[in-house]
C-alpha cells in the first residue's frame, strides 16, 4: 500500500459519486433479483457484493466504506428481510474495505480474490455477523446459523473468488480510463 492509498483526494468527485451511485443501484437490483433464498432470511447465493468489489477496486478504501454503508442501507430499505441492525452496515463496510486493501491501485492477480474472500468469510461473516446475530437472536440461534453458513460460504468460496476476479479485472480495465479523463 502506497502513501496515497488512504488519500481521500478526488475520491468523491462528482463523476466518481455518480458511478458509485450506479454501482449501488446495480447492487440493489442484484440483491432483489440476483439472490436465491433457502428460507425467508437465509441466502443461499447472492451476487450483490460484486458492485461493491468493483467500487473498492476503482475508488479505494474511503469509497469502499461509504459504498458499503449506502448499499447496505438502500438494499435493506428496498427489500427488508427481518429486523434492521446497523451492525450489518458495519459488516458491509468492512467487507468492501478488505476488498479495497487487496484490489485498489494494485495489479489484480488470481490469488488476491481468494485471499480477500477468505478474510471476509472469517472476519466479517463469522466474526462481525455472528456478533450481530448473537445480539439480535441469542447465542443458540447464532450458533446454528453460523454452522449452516460455514458450509455454505466455504462451498461457494472458490466460485465467488473467481467471479470477483473476472468481474473486477475486466470492469476496472473498461471503466478506469473513463473515470480518469
Amino acid at each position: 500500500m502506497g502513501k496515497d492509498f488512504f488519500s481521500i483526494k478526488g475520491v468523491f468527485a462528482l463523476r466518481n459519486c455518480v458511478f458509485m451511485g450506479f454501482l449501488a443501484a446495480i447492487a440493489v437490483l442484484l440483491g432483489l433479483y440476483g439472490t436465491v433464498y433457502i428460507t425467508a432470511t437465509f441466502k443461499a447465493v447472492s451476487f450483490s457484493y460484486l458492485p461493491g468489489a468493483v467500487a473498492a477496486a476503482l475508488f479505494g478504501p474511503w469509497a469502499a466504506l461509504a459504498f458499503g454503508f449506502v448499499a447496505d442501507t438502500v438494499k435493506f430499505v428496498a427489500n427488508p428481510q427481518g429486523a434492521y441492525h446497523p451492525g450489518y452496515a458495519l459488516s458491509e463496510m468492512a467487507h468492501y474495505f478488505i476488498y479495497a486493501c487487496f484490489f485498489y491501485k494494485q495489479r489484480l492477480t488470481l490469488w488476491k480474490p481468494f485471499a480477500a474472500r477468505l478474510i471476509v468469510i472469517i472476519t466479517v461473516f463469522f466474526g462481525l455477523n455472528f456478533l450481530w446475530q448473537n445480539m439480535m437472536m441469542g447465542s443458540n440461534a447464532a450458533a446454528f446459523f453460523t454452522g449452516v453458513r460455514l458450509i455454505n460460504n466455504f462451498v461457494q468460496w472458490p466460485f465467488h473468488a473467481l467471479l470477483t476476479y473476472f468481474v473486477c479485472k475486466y470492469t476496472v480495465r473498461l471503466i478506469r480510463p473513463m473515470l480518469t479523463r
